[in-house]
């Protein structure tokens, strides 16, 4: 069984919309995996009531593929089809007649005798097959992923609490752990893990859209690799600029107070090597002395430095 569609290229599609072309065109295995799909599709719709079943969608193919479902496991087709105009740029399907819905909600096993309460039927997704088909229609009309480049969250909204729960147990069996939260009326399932967003990708049939995740993750980590690396490093000249300006600070006080002169060699030969060389790091100093000194005994003489001139200052202050 094989939808009749045409691809929509555009130069400016969402991460989503790509997600959706790629599952527009993938073939359904058999009439069980059509009724899922098609039970994802109406009960994430944008309004499924029991007087009422709107599917609204920017997708060309979305709306073709339910349409086609349809046709092929009832015979029937919506009854409105609000094509893109100037007032709208969204297809909107409609069906109203009650045989129509009757019939549909027979077929998902939901009683519409009275208040409709939309439910997942175990019986539409006892197989592997069945579920990620039953996803699929769920994700093309009710779904979205966030650009990966910006951060890593898919969900899938309808306005029905039991049926999220359902759908997340759903998901569960499918090593799929999602979560619940609210937004204004509806409810939202989600994931939020670029690992998991990738398995249900995969899962309901869109490997390029998984693949192009995958690449942009990728990109992002080298990306924070070679920022943390950049900043590390800034980080670190910042430390050795800083530590330079003390010592030679410390030295132009003693310079000043004619002390540098009366100091022990050791702290004279380190005072110099400080001022020769005003931007090396301590490893670089130390390298310079031919193994004369450790980098823990040029510290200690060069810390010394700042506690003399800092005796220095305090006495001048006091005065």
């Amino acid at each position: 069984m094989t939808p009749t569609n045409t691809n929509v290229k555009g130069e400016f599609m969402t991460f989503s919309e790509k997600i959706k072309e790629e599952l527009s065109t993938l073939p359904i295995k058999n009439p069980k995996c059509a009724l899922a799909e098609c039970c994802g599709m109406i009960l994430f719709a944008n309004a499924t009531t029991s007087e009422r079943i709107k599917i609204t969608t920017e997708n060309k193919n979305v709306a073709h593929r339910a349409s086609w479902l349809l046709k092929s496991l009832f015979g029937f087709d919506f009854d409105k089809k609000i094509v893109p105009a100037l007032t709208t740029k969204k297809f909107n399907l409609i069906i109203e007649s009650k045989e129509k819905l009757f019939e549909i909600f027979e077929a998902f096993g939901l009683d519409m005798k009275s208040s409709l309460s939309l439910r997942l039927n175990a019986a539409i997704v006892e197989s592997d097959d069945e579920r990620a088909a039953f996803c699929r229609g769920a994700f093309l009309t009710g779904g979205s992923v966030t650009d990966p480049k910006l951060r890593y969250h898919l969900e899938l909204v309808t306005s029905h609490s039991i049926l999220t729960r359902e759908v997340v147990s759903l998901l569960l069996e499918l090593e799929l752990p999602a979560k619940i939260t609210s937004r204004k009326s509806n409810n939202v399932v989600y994931l939020k893990e670029s690992g998991h967003i990738e398995d249900f990708l995969t899962r309901i049939g869109a490997p390029l859209s998984t693949i192009e995740l995958m690449q942009t993750k990728l990109v992002k980590d080298v990306r924070n690799q070679i920022n943390r690396q950049v900043n590390c490093e800034y980080a670190n000249l910042a430390r050795v600029a800083d530590a330079a300006n003390a010592h030679i600070h410390a030295i132009n006080v003693l310079q000043e107070a004619g002390k540098l002169t009366a100091l022990p060699p050791q702290l004279q030969a380190a005072a110099k090597l400080r001022l020769d060389y005003p931007d090396d790091s301590l490893s670089a100093l130390v390298l310079r002395t031919n193994g004369a000194v450790s980098k823990s005994g040029l510290n200690h003489r060069l810390n010394k430095l700042i506690e003399l001139a800092n005796e220095i200052t305090s006495r001048k202050d006091s005065q």
